[in-house]
């Protein structure tokens, strides 16, 4: 026997403790054409992902749906949803109404901030499992099963936005992940030939994606952080060494020795020649 404890309930998933109505919940088989793009303005849609490969559009761009992701469609968000390939994907739609999620509109699942696309794969299969039971209650209206459906509906809203959480957790996890894995790759090999696609290859994602991540880990681009590595280390050889400006500007990967002047002076505020100066002491510097 499995014992549970029950600990004292803090802040439910809904305000007031108000549950949301189901107002459908349906299969539905699509195939290359889809759906056209549309919105629901009464209430808001879950759409379960169980078999092929599939492709949503919302928030302005469009993602490929694995079996077992699902998409949290608030009210009035426009999407539309159709199979990648010529085999049909199989779907399950469900909407609910008076759905109150705590801090949200109603009939809102998530923060507009929030990605409402889960990638959840093998993860939302507890979910999957509660809709087969909300849908077998639901599609016997004769046993009088209203009361069970409205408990259902809410449990089901209550794992969604849980899986969601736990994905976006990992999502956040796997982003910072690769941003330290770039950003030590980038300490490692700032002074040879990189570009944005080669350091993308080399991480093994795409350019876009590694851009967009790596700015949120770092604060900058890869190829703004290459250009401060660069400059960091040509400041180390104009104060430490007295090899001749050209040399260092191509010890720190810029062959045009122009180009390192003026990106140094319009970084650091000052030419290469006039920081050795004041590194070594040999003149002062004064503010203006």
């Amino acid at each position: 026997m499995i014992q549970f404890t029950a600990h004292s309930q803090g802040r439910g998933s809904f305000e007031d403790n108000l549950l949301p109505s189901l107002v459908y919940i349906s299969p539905i088989d699509l195939d290359r054409e889809g759906q056209p793009m549309h919105a629901h303005a009464g209430h808001a849609e879950l759409l379960m992902m169980r078999d092929g490969v599939g492709v949503v559009y919302i928030e302005g761009r469009q993602e490929e749906l694995q079996p077992g992701d699902f998409v949290l469609c608030g009210a009035g968000e426009p999407h539309s949803f159709r199979a990648k390939g010529d085999q049909p994907v199989r779907t399950l739609a469900c909407g609910f109404t008076h759905l109150r999620c705590r801090g949200l509109e109603e009939n809102c699942f998530v923060d507009s901030n929030d990605r409402c696309v889960v990638h959840a794969g093998e993860g939302s299969q507890p979910l999957d499992e509660m809709l087969y039971v909300l849908q077998s209650m639901a599609e016997n209206p004769q046993a009088n099963h209203e009361e069970l459906c409205s408990y259902l509906s809410a449990a089901v809203v209550a794992l969604a936005l849980k899986i969601h959480r736990a994905a976006s957790e990992r999502a956040e996890q796997t982003h910072y992940q690769l941003g330290i894995r770039t950003q030590m790759y980038l300490d490692r090999h700032y002074l040879e030939n990189l570009t944005l696609d080669s350091i993308a290859q080399a991480m093994e994602v795409s350019k876009y994606h590694l851009d967009r991540v790596f700015l949120a880990t770092a604060g900058c681009t890869p190829v703004q952080y290459i250009t401060r590595r660069r400059l960091a280390h040509a400041q180390t050889l104009l104060a430490s060494t007295q090899q001749t400006v050209r040399h260092i500007a191509e010890q720190c990967g810029y062959t045009n020795y122009s180009y390192f002047t003026s990106l140094f002076r319009r970084t650091v505020g000052i030419t290469p020649r006039e920081y050795r100066k004041i590194a070594q002491g040999n003149m002062p510097r004064h503010n203006t």
